[in-house]
């Protein structure tokens, strides 16, 4: 049999079908990060409004408040894509493609948002604060985080852990559909049993929905089953006794005001409901470019947006609350899409090309990123 010439190979594999890009993923994403965004700049207590605007203008409080469920989202989110992510990559390929999407945007974030600190005259902030934030590893050592969102990418990163170790033990539908069911019930039950290594170690709080995400991921790559769903929903119920709870003492925390229990639940079961409807329902096939572009710009406005909001508001707010909120908000689009355009797209591949070729098992034949068929853009702009 003849092999096929180089160019020949190039045409077929030219005619393969593209990969699905759930785009309406992307815009997702952004809504969850907006979501965030007015959850800081209208809802949280902070010193940079003279009066806060649960004072100037509550109804609009009473529905920003909730967004504090976009973390939820957020995690549901990445329970899907991390999946789609390390499906049939070996551990150098997710290590590679992990330090390279989230690092490089990272470091500019954590250098633009201090430098924006102390030229505002924040004296909590010192060097050594920033040089360690810049590991992404401060929580571990106790410093803290320049910006407060930093929390989410701990806790992100210890998903990352388990799921490299997962690559390691080898993939399989069952050996998901598992982990997915056992993983929030050990992390729960380490909780509960005063075990609280393990319980950090295992996200305890935020377990069951990163496993619901990646059922959900399992159900769009090999259709639809009676057991696939039934775990789908011990991850919901469970996130109902773990994740909805943790996220109403967070509104309280740092709001000041509660929320009903059955709202808590409602604005979960929200989170997985959505992941499903734009991956499974006829939105799959949408394949809007600026929804990919506002995926693009969703790690860096989440990275940007609150500590150097906050100093827009303060001293923009004499123009009056609405004005400060737009200019607030224009501000922190700007730089993540300079952060994007400049840092990640640029940086990004580059620092994943010299991971690759310096993790995988025989340097001197670096590996090839093939795209999976299963795999969609959505890799690129992830969590």
């Amino acid at each position: 049999m003849v092999e096929p010439s180089p160019p020949a190979m190039t045409r077929r594999r030219a005619r393969e079908p593209k990969a699905p890009r759930f785009a309406m993923l992307d815009g997702l994403r952004f809504v969850a990060a907006f979501t965030v965004l007015g959850f800081h700049f209208t809802a949280r207590e902070t010193d940079a409004w003279q009066t806060p605007v649960a004072s100037r203008a509550p109804e609009v409080f009473d529905i920003t408040k909730y967004g504090v469920f976009g973390v939820d989202l957020f995690f549901v989110i990445s329970g899907f894509v991390i999946l789609m992510t390390a499906w049939g990559r070996p551990l150098h390929q997710f290590v590679a493609s992990r330090v390279s999407r989230l690092y490089p945007a990272y470091w500019a974030c954590v250098l633009v948002t201090a430098g924006v600190l102390v030229i505002n005259g924040a004296h909590w902030i010192s060097t050594s604060d920033v040089l360690i934030n810049l590991t992404m590893a401060q929580e571990a050592f106790a410093v803290p985080h320049v910006d407060g969102v930093y929390w989410t990418l701990w806790v992100e990163m210890r998903f990352y852990a388990l799921m490299a170790v997962f690559i390691l033990i080898g993939m399989t539908e069952r050996r998901l559909v598992a982990f997915a069911v056992l993983w929030p019930v050990v992390a729960a039950i380490a909780e509960k049993t005063h075990f609280d290594f393990v319980a950090y170690i295992l996200v305890w709080q935020y377990a069951a929905l990163f496993a619901g995400g990646m059922m959900l991921f399992l159900i769009v790559r090999n259709g639809h089953s009676t057991l696939r769903w039934l775990a789908v929903g011990a991850d919901l119920l469970m996130a109902f006794a773990t994740s909805a709870p943790e996220a109403a003492e967070r509104i309280l925390g740092t709001t000041g005001s509660g929320v009903p229990s059955m709202a808590a639940l409602t604005c979960v079961m929200l989170c997985f409901a959505a992941v499903a409807v734009v991956t499974m329902s006829p939105l799959r096939r949408v394949g809007w470019r600026w929804l990919s572009f506002l995926g693009a710009l969703t790690y860096p406005l989440y990275l940007l947006h609150e500590q150097i909001g906050w100093v827009v508001i303060e001293h923009t707010q004499q123009l009056g609350w609405i004005p400060a909120l737009f200019l607030a908000t224009a501000v922190a689009l700007l730089l993540a899409f300079g952060v994007h355009f400049l840092v990640e797209r640029r940086g990004g591949p580059a620092l994943r090309r010299v991971l690759s070729q310096s993790l995988a098992p025989d340097s001197s034949h670096p590996a090839r990123l093939e795209p999976s068929v299963t795999r969609s853009s959505v890799e690129t702009s992830q969590s």
